[in-house]
């Protein structure tokens, strides 16, 4: 009997900092499949000790400029050394997969003009084994998102939607279908993701952040 990929979808993460603003922040997300938790350091900085697949951290303050970002197992082996320019705004510095293993991208974590009546979104592909993927909530569609790419900030009215990934070469195949409640006056990422190494297997993450 043939494996079935499920789909698969992460609880949403409300609020991950209550900071509404943070001079050089940076949040550490794991998109990483077929690896055990990282302990996760930015220059001098602790950012997580066990940090699991499909988790985020808060944000925290980061000196301004080019920081190591070094990843670790428990018994301490370095998975990954690279160093990342931390900016003056709030940064997501992601763990992806890469052809040599392991990687790490850094994302702006811009803010978007909302009023008491709508919220905006955006879609990162993190989903090193699925290519390009299209993303559709209501009549808005993120069509052809390729890994690696972050897109702009779309407005939508505040209220329930389903969220829809496929891949861009099987548009029709639906692969995941999920809710999510878009609040007024918030702004969200849905971080597209693998759950293992097949290009079927995907799931999403939805973060809500403020940035008044």
């Amino acid at each position: 009997m043939n494996d079935v990929l499920l789909p698969q979808v992460n609880n949403n993460c409300r609020f991950c900092n209550f900071n509404q603003w943070m001079p050089a922040g940076v949040r550490v997300l794991n998109a990483a499949v077929n690896y055990n938790p990282f302990s996760v350091t930015i220059g001098n900085t602790n950012m997580a000790s066990s940090l699991d697949q499909g988790a985020i951290t808060r944000y925290s303050q980061i000196n301004q400029g080019y920081q190591t970002v070094t990843l670790s197992g428990s018994n301490g082996y370095i998975y990954l050394q690279k160093p990342v320019y931390i900016g003056d705004g709030m940064t997501t510095v992601a763990i992806i997969n890469s052809a040599t293993g392991l990687d790490v991208m850094a994302i702006s974590d811009t803010a978007c003009s909302t009023n008491s009546f709508s919220a905006c979104i955006r879609v990162a592909n993190l989903a090193y084994y699925s290519g390009d993927v299209n993303v559709g909530l209501g009549n808005l569609i993120f069509s052809s998102t390729s890994f690696r790419e972050v897109t702009s900030f779309s407005r939508v009215t505040a209220g329930n939607y389903t969220i829809r990934v496929s891949r861009s070469q099987r548009p029709g195949n639906i692969l995941l279908s999920v809710p999510a409640n878009l609040n007024a006056n918030r702004i969200y990422t849905v971080y597209v993701m693998n759950w293992n190494a097949s290009a079927d297997a995907i799931q999403t993450f939805l973060v809500e952040d403020r940035r008044n």
